[in-house]
């Protein structure tokens, strides 16, 4: 969105009364408000009292507090009824500087457990480009899975190699970010060789392949974040 064309500015003055017996010149304080149209080359000035000024920020105030939360953010109420509960019981949303943002919508509404969304507001906070919930068929290619499900009796899921939590692509280094709770992603013994499956056929097409545990995520995400950016600054140390 673009910046609001508005400056505010102090201005001081001096003025004499007129009829005043008093010499002694007034030093008035007022603001100046500017709106900017730039691409039509003209400026609109209003000056204003710190009373006006006043009544200005509470109107604006009073706006921004009537807002909903699906307003902010362009949702259904019945999504914001979500982001709202969030907001108030879940301990990840508590001072996260992400709420109201499209990264919010994604943490929530597309990660698929705690861990992810612990792991996705620690890249974010590093600046470090990525891509979600990111589909790869078994040529490697990213691919749409919308309206696909493990569990279609049509097994329209077949094409699909795998879904990697976090994907990361820079100068020929192609990363694949999982994972693995407990809770969320109960590992038999058939899924454990599965990931291995997948691991190996990734690694076969050129992708490295990088699983972290629910113990990992949430005692040593700091090193897991220095671990992919090693990975990230290896792209760019053999790419120069």
């Amino acid at each position: 969105m673009a910046k609001i064309p508005i400056e505010i500015e102090k201005i001081k003055k001096t003025s004499r009364y007129l009829g005043s017996t008093d010499s002694i010149p007034k030093e008035i304080t007022e603001y100046l408000i500017t709106l900017t149209e730039k691409g039509q080359g003209w400026e609109k000035t209003v000056r204003c009292n710190i009373k006006e000024l006043t009544k200005f920020r509470d109107e604006i105030s009073q706006l921004i507090e009537t807002t909903t939360t699906a307003e902010r953010l362009n949702i259904t109420n019945d999504e914001a009824n979500v982001l709202d509960r969030h907001y108030s019981q879940d301990a990840l949303c508590q001072g996260c500087i992400y709420k109201f943002t499209n990264n919010c919508l994604t943490c929530i509404f597309e990660l698929q457990s705690p861990l992810e969304r612990k792991l996705f507001l620690a890249l974010n906070k590093e600046y470090i480009r990525f891509s979600t919930q990111y589909p790869l068929n078994w040529k490697g290619e990213n691919i749409s899975i919308e309206g696909k499900t493990y569990n279609n009796p049509k097994n329209n899921f077949k094409d699909v190699l795998t879904v990697a939590d976090f994907y990361i692509e820079k100068r020929g280094v192609k990363l694949c970010v999982y994972t693995d709770g407990h809770t969320y992603h109960e590992r038999t013994e058939e899924q454990a060789q599965r990931d291995k499956r997948i691991d190996r056929k990734l690694q076969e097409l050129g992708f490295q392949v990088l699983r972290y545990t629910g113990k990992d995520v949430n005692e040593n995400t700091d090193s897991i974040v220095a671990e992919i950016k090693k990975w990230i600054e290896k792209a760019s140390y053999y790419n120069v």
